[in-house]
């Protein structure tokens, strides 16, 4: 299974989301970690590039440089799946619809390019607004400045998370709030979905 975290910049994606995966592991289930963009490859360096304000690409060659990136990642996830693990993303598939969609792309053309990658089963959307944002992050990127673009990125967020799948978090409450809600959902829907209703998972742990 796959379990992504969504939201604007500063929602805090990737706290949660190193938490989520964390407890997972203190809980004994086998678990992988990713995350996206990854600067590291030919294609996250582009994307750094654009990004900065260094290299200048039409729109669409910004998101598909997005959806490549992930493309990168997807034999290693698909050996995660077949061998049983469960997966915590940081930013994935469908933060490609949310920002494409408030940059004017099409919803479906933007679908058709993340089509190739393993689509996450459940989705933690941290809904936090760019004000929210904007307190959190001082070191921001061109699009991350733009608070207009922010709020359409926000609101494409929230239409995505009406799907049954999703479960929208209130990203202005403490680190520690935020994860205590993730993981009872993650518990319940283990429970759910892969048979781990007699699984020795403490609903007391916390993390530090």
């Amino acid at each position: 299974m796959i379990f992504s975290l969504e939201g604007i910049d500063a929602s805090g994606k990737k706290t949660q989301s190193m938490l989520l995966h964390k407890w997972f592991q203190s809980n004994g289930i086998p678990t992988e970690y990713d995350s996206f963009p990854d600067y590291s490859t030919a294609i996250g360096l582009e994307i750094r590039a654009f990004l900065s304000g260094s290299k200048i690409y039409p729109i669409e060659v910004r998101h598909m440089l997005f959806s490549l990136n992930r493309l990168e990642h997807k034999e290693r996830i698909e050996k995660w799946l077949d061998e049983d693990k469960i997966i915590v993303i940081n930013r994935y598939c469908n933060s490609n619809l949310a920002y494409g969609s408030a940059s004017g792309l099409s919803i479906e053309w933007l679908k058709s390019l993340e089509s190739q990658m393993p689509q996450a089963d459940y989705v933690f959307y941290l809904k936090a607004g760019p004000e929210l944002s904007k307190k959190r992050k001082s070191d921001r990127d061109k699009f991350e400045l733009d608070l207009r673009f922010l709020e359409r990125v926000a609101s494409l967020y929230d239409a995505l998370a009406e799907d049954r799948n999703w479960f929208t978090i209130d990203a202005d409450n403490s680190v520690e709030t935020i994860h205590y809600e993730i993981s009872r959902i993650a518990q319940k829907l283990l429970a759910q979905g892969i048979g781990f209703k007699e699984s020795p998972i403490n609903m007391n742990a916390r993390e530090e």
